[in-house]
């Protein structure tokens, strides 16, 4: 990862100013493996494999963009700059509290996003305003299609959140294909399907 803490700027509009990083850093999980990170405000984020992020802290605002991945945020509570994960077509606003978000371009769940509380609220945005804002709490969840279109609000049990950095990964219903290319996110799992009607074969539980 790259880290680069800026210095103010001197004889800069109070706009400007506000819009000048004073904190950027880049972030890549590599397949099998994962970290955690601690922001200078104290954000604890927990990243899954194969996961990429940006992070730029403002004088107003933090900002996380999440290029592909899932990670589990712990924030630090800042009334005077509150928290934005920037992912696909959504957009994460929070306080502080903890809660994930997954994105990804390929593979399970292409293109959405997911995000889950397990402590705290947060409020999700789909893509340029297209409707209205949910506002989310420990124990709730929802999805927010390719093109921006929020979910319905659905309960998500807190004790089912960060299972990943257990080494453990759900699936509800999902075609055994996309399970397995999930599964090869963490390791090669030396299974091939050849059978399309086998590869349709939808699967649920919690695996290692």
């Amino acid at each position: 990862c790259s880290t680069v803490a800026l210095p103010g700027a001197v004889g800069v509009g109070g706009h400007q100013w506000q819009q000048q990083p004073t904190f950027t850093s880049s972030h890549l999980t590599p397949r099998g493996q994962a970290k955690t990170i601690t922001l200078p405000d104290g954000t604890a984020l927990s990243m899954d494999a194969d996961t990429q992020a940006q992070v730029t802290l403002y004088r107003d605002r933090r900002e996380v963009r999440i290029t592909q991945g899932q990670i589990l945020f712990a924030v630090a509570p800042d009334s005077a700059r509150p928290f934005h994960v920037l992912a696909g077509p959504a957009r994460v606003t929070v306080g502080g509290t903890r809660f994930s978000v997954r994105y990804r371009a390929t593979g399970m769940e292409a293109g959405s996003v997911q995000v889950a509380v397990q402590e705290g609220h947060v409020r999700v945005a789909g893509a340029q305003g297209a409707a209205t804002p949910a506002d989310l709490v420990a124990g709730q969840a929802l999805s927010v299609s390719p093109a921006g279109v929020l979910g319905p609000v659905s309960p998500r049990a807190p004790r089912r959140l960060g299972l990943w950095p257990k080494r453990l990964v759900p699936f509800l219903y999902t075609p055994l294909a996309p399970a397995l290319a999930e599964l090869e996110r963490y390791g090669p799992t030396g299974l091939v399907v050849h059978d399309p009607a086998v590869a349709a074969l939808r699967i649920g539980g919690t695996y290692q």
